[in-house]
């Protein structure tokens, strides 16, 4: 029997032959940095996937897992690629414990969808609760408009990416701010360690360690030390109201200012963003304003209970205006969501505008933010470089996209040359 067809036989023994794809259109949808797999496996069970990578270890097979493949890019270049193993299929939701506020679910469930699950699902402070308040016909809670949980992230590709990849490159969003890392959300994971080991680590309670934490060690992984299949995640009830300001400015300098008058304060928005003009009109739609592509906006997303947003939104114009603001807006319910889902797809939405685009990702000090973009700002038009700058001022992140062509004449250099200085 041919070794390809080997491979096939034994894939097809353990997930039935129906999942497992060779077909050219799939190889090449999974193709990894150039190296294409000899076949593409879609377990359903953990089961599976513990015999998928027994088996990969017995025959010296490199495997690969994926989710929807959105963060496929990062990590290291594989030295070989034997089969890609997809986890689409471990797609349930195992527990959604709002009482307790937490929800477990497998890898392969999409972000969106489980934040959908939760958002419809009651949450406790609708609870019947025996005290003196309730002697008086009221609340402990406040009267909300919006009943359920969420899970306080916003990864980018979040209409897409699935709970197992944003999780194995330690994904975060704009968010990150307000609610953390993804560390501070993971309470248990449960994976198939390299030997082909079921693994379960963690649990749902916050305090579930006495030693190691071993859970974390798998935050960031890039599927590393295993393929992640079941996590446990600690909710949030959704906030009685959200919203976002967005203010443009007519240079950094004027944008920087509003942001530090924002940091200087006693304020607590969920992201605090600084744009170019370009990217808002690549966002733009019917409720999302497009600006000029010379200038510069500061988006601030606010998130809590009905006064304190309100009054934030107010505090925030004035921050706006006071540091010369041309024109400010403030984005409610509908248009938030839209503003930010956009916000979290924009790498994706720029790379199939601009197939040649470099992305460079630059983490520095958060009071240092304003003298790093600055620097390339200043850079990127010494060299005459097409460019897409978002800097997460309050997360101490940049990205610049560079949209030249680096098959352009010289222009490849000038990028190499733009993030060397940049680093040193």
């Amino acid at each position: 029997m041919g070794g390809n067809r080997y491979r096939l036989v034994a894939l097809e023994d353990i997930v039935g032959t129906e999942f497992v794809k060779s077909d050219p259109e799939t190889i090449s949808f999974y193709t990894v940095d150039g190296m294409a797999p000899r076949a593409v496996v879609f377990p359903e069970s953990v089961e599976q996937i513990s015999r998928l990578v027994k088996l990969a270890r017995e025959e010296k097979w490199a495997l690969l897992p994926w989710g929807s493949g959105s963060k496929i890019e990062m990590g290291n270049i594989p030295s070989r690629l034997d089969f890609v193993l997809c986890t689409m299929r471990l797609n349930r939701i195992i527990d959604m414990d709002t009482a307790n506020l937490t929800v477990t679910a497998q890898a392969g469930v999409r972000f969106r969808d489980l934040q959908t699950a939760l958002a419809g699902q009651e949450d406790r402070c609708y609870l019947p609760y025996e005290s003196p308040v309730d002697l008086l016909d009221q609340r402990i809670c406040s009267d909300r408009e919006h009943m359920g949980c969420f899970l306080p992230m916003w990864p980018p590709y979040s209409d897409s990416a699935t709970l197992g990849g944003i999780i194995a490159s330690n994904s975060t969003g704009h968010t990150r701010l307000l609610y953390g890392l993804p560390r501070d959300m993971v309470l248990g994971v449960r994976y198939v360690a390299p030997s082909g080991e079921v693994i379960g680590v963690g649990g749902k309670t916050v305090k579930n360690v006495s030693g190691y934490d071993m859970c974390k060690l798998m935050i960031g992984s890039m599927g590393s030390l295993g393929v992640l299949c079941e996590m446990t995640f600690r909710l949030l009830p959704l906030p009685e109201r959200v919203g976002t300001c967005l203010s443009v400015f007519p240079s950094l300098d004027d944008a920087s200012r509003c942001v530090d008058k924002i940091f200087d304060s006693n304020l607590l928005p969920a992201a605090v963003e600084i744009l170019n003009g370009h990217n808002l009109g690549l966002m733009a739609q019917d409720e999302i304003p497009a600006f000029e592509a010379d200038k510069y906006a500061v988006a601030v997303a606010l998130e809590g209970v009905d006064e304190a947003v309100e009054r934030m939104a107010s505090e925030i114009k004035e921050m706006a205006t006071d540091s010369g603001a041309e024109e400010s807006v403030y984005l409610k319910e509908k248009a938030h969501g839209l503003f930010w889902e956009a916000f979290s797809n924009f790498s994706n939405r720029l790379s199939k505008a601009y197939p040649e685009i470099t992305s460079v990702r630059i983490n520095y000090p958060i009071s240092q933010y304003y003298e790093v973009i600055h620097l390339a700002q200043s850079l990127i038009r010494d060299h005459q470089l097409e460019y897409e700058l978002i800097s997460h001022a309050g997360s101490g992140m940049a990205v610049i996209h560079f949209l030249s062509n680096r098959k352009e004449a010289q222009a490849e250099d000038k990028i190499v040359l733009s993030v060397k200085t940049l680093l040193e």
